[in-house]
């Protein structure tokens, strides 16, 4: 699988929307996500097929909250979102974020960034609006130093 990230563009919306919707987080505009800040979005290609996203917005100069990232589900399990998270990542530690806040509501997604990407949770929040797990009434508040996270993949390498 040869694997390419790059920007999303405008022609890359209708197919990023059809991975929301895999994931039941197309509703947008909602009181859960009120706008998609389209500026910080990457897709992932394999044979010049989107098959997954991610995004975030910049909260401060030192600060940042992904928004959004979807896989879709015939290519769950490949690493395709670790790339995406990792490349995503990488952008903002370039760009001098020290602090990423993530808000997630599945059990599997909260142990991925806590176990590869050194996340540790800080709270939780109900929901406002049915998104992604309706099952879920709350959304789990995770942090990660994008400093120290940047450190410890130099030494891994």
């Amino acid at each position: 699988m040869s694997l390419v990230i790059e920007k999303a563009g405008p022609q890359d919306r209708t197919r990023i929307f059809e991975l929301l919707e895999q994931a039941n987080m197309h509703h947008i505009p909602s009181p859960e996500m009120p706008e998609v800040s389209w500026e910080n979005y990457f897709v992932a290609r394999v044979d010049d097929q989107v098959v997954g996203f991610c995004g975030f917005k910049i909260l401060s100069e030192t600060e940042a909250k992904t928004e959004l990232m979807a896989v879709d589900s015939s290519c769950r399990g490949l690493g395709v979102g670790y790339k995406l998270q990792q490349h995503r990542m990488e952008v903002m530690h370039s760009r001098g974020i020290r602090k990423l806040t993530t808000n997630t509501d599945l059990p599997a997604t909260i142990a991925f960034y806590k176990k590869h990407f050194g996340y540790r949770e800080v709270g939780k929040l109900d929901k406002i609006h049915e998104f992604s797990d309706p099952a879920i009434n709350e959304w789990t508040t995770l942090e990660v130093d994008l400093v120290a996270w940047h450190e410890a993949m130099k030494r891994q390498k």
